[in-house]
């Protein structure tokens, strides 16, 4: 009994990758004990190979021999004295945080409309060509009158498209309601819904008459009604 107390997992030193299992870490200690650096290396490229084969999933990335690598400093706790074919990586680059993901953090005035549509109309303000700007103008109100007729069963007014404008573009587009043109589209947004089923008590006399009228069928094809080709 105190022979497996001491050889429990919990008393072992851990393992900076489990997912190699400890005959790898077993492995790595018994390389280090070893006097000439060539045969180290020699070794280190074997158990490379045995990595490949106990997580195959890391050969398709390009790169998976460096990776590997990689692992196997990191699992001798960078303490490794072998000719690496990469460079070693150093504990630092472990320790280090990855860098901040700048997200766009600004607040869109009518949020049912969309941040794309809100790039469009700033784009729609810079332009200093007018027929172009007019164009993404009327693309712009088009889209606002669809999207809303489409999602919220509304119809917006051109007085109402001008006034959004003017709130999304910061007072840059100042239209009046018969300065841009609305293009409707009169297509409907699929509906889905559950056709009723009025016949669900006799769902068992439909299957019984199939079920015969199958029968039937292949009676008469035993009688002669079967088809050659």
């Amino acid at each position: 009994m105190n022979i497996l107390q001491d050889d429990y997992n919990t008393q072992r030193p851990p393992m900076a990758i489990s997912e190699y299992g400890r005959i790898v870490l077993d492995y790595i200690n018994h390389i280090k004990t070893l006097p000439e650096k060539a045969k180290r290396t020699e070794w280190c490229h074997s158990l490379i190979l045995v990595m490949a084969t106990l997580n195959p999933e890391v050969k398709v990335q390009t790169n998976y021999i460096e990776k590997l690598w990689d692992f196997l400093f990191r699992i001798a706790d960078y303490d490794l004295d072998v000719d690496s074919p990469f460079p070693p990586p150093l504990p630092e680059e472990q320790l280090k945080k990855p860098d901040t993901i700048g997200y766009n953090d600004s607040v869109i005035k009518f949020r049912f409309y969309g941040r794309n549509l809100q790039n469009m109309v700033d784009k729609a303000s810079e332009m200093e060509d007018q027929a172009l700007r007019q164009n993404l103008v009327n693309l712009i109100a088009s889209f606002m009158y669809n999207s809303c007729k489409s999602w919220n069963n509304e119809n917006l007014s051109n007085e109402t498209i001008a006034e959004h404008l003017k709130t999304l573009s910061k007072g840059k587009l100042v239209l009046a309601s018969d300065e841009f043109v609305v293009s409707q589209d009169n297509s409907q947004p699929r509906k889905f819904f559950k056709r009723p089923n009025n016949n669900a008590g006799n769902n068992g006399g439909n299957r019984n008459n199939k079920s015969s009228s199958n029968n039937n069928n292949k009676f008469n094809r035993g009688k002669g009604g079967f088809k050659r080709y």
